[in-house]
């Protein structure tokens, strides 16, 4: 091999790794950015922050996956008053937080991130209220990460990628 070929050789392997590691901590990025996104949420929905969860977390037309079928809003003022209703029935059964202990969180690609996991609700003395499973399908946006879908499901089921 001339000294030529094996400067391409290297200077090529050395493209290729760089690809590689740039791909994977932007994967790490995008999962640290997300998952403190969800930790917000997870926390505005505790303290009954339906307008800022309408703002800051979710786009505009969300769809929401459930056993009912798709359900879609088409407008941050919609997707508040769902939060609104949802929280006003949670009050009514003394509800605290929620906390998804062990969430799946992958990136499929770079501006695409899945949560998914079981979650539990609890009530005001630290008594569960529910077990339930849900899946979040993160989208990025010129604002910045956004919930795009959701689907719920049961606790046991966990919806991600494959590595």
């Amino acid at each position: 091999m001339t000294t030529q070929r094996a400067i391409i050789a290297i200077s090529t392997g050395a493209v290729l790794v760089g690809l590689a590691t740039g791909v994977a901590l932007g994967r790490q990025s995008a999962e640290a950015d997300v998952r403190e996104l969800h930790a917000t949420y997870y926390q505005y929905f505790a303290d009954g922050q339906a307008g800022e969860i309408a703002q800051r977390i979710y786009h505009p037309n969300r769809m929401a996956f459930g056993q009912n079928g798709v359900a879609t809003s088409s407008g941050r003022d919609e997707v508040e008053s769902g939060f609104r209703r949802a929280l006003e029935g949670l009050a009514a059964e003394r509800y605290d937080h929620s906390e998804m202990p062990d969430p799946s969180i992958c990136t499929p690609n770079p501006g695409t991130a899945i949560v998914s996991g079981m979650f539990r609700r609890y009530r005001e003395d630290g008594s569960v209220l529910a077990e339930l499973g849900q899946t979040y399908i993160y989208g990025q946006t010129d604002d910045g990460w956004r919930i795009h879908a959701t689907i719920a499901h049961g606790p046991e089921t966990v919806i991600g990628c494959l590595e």
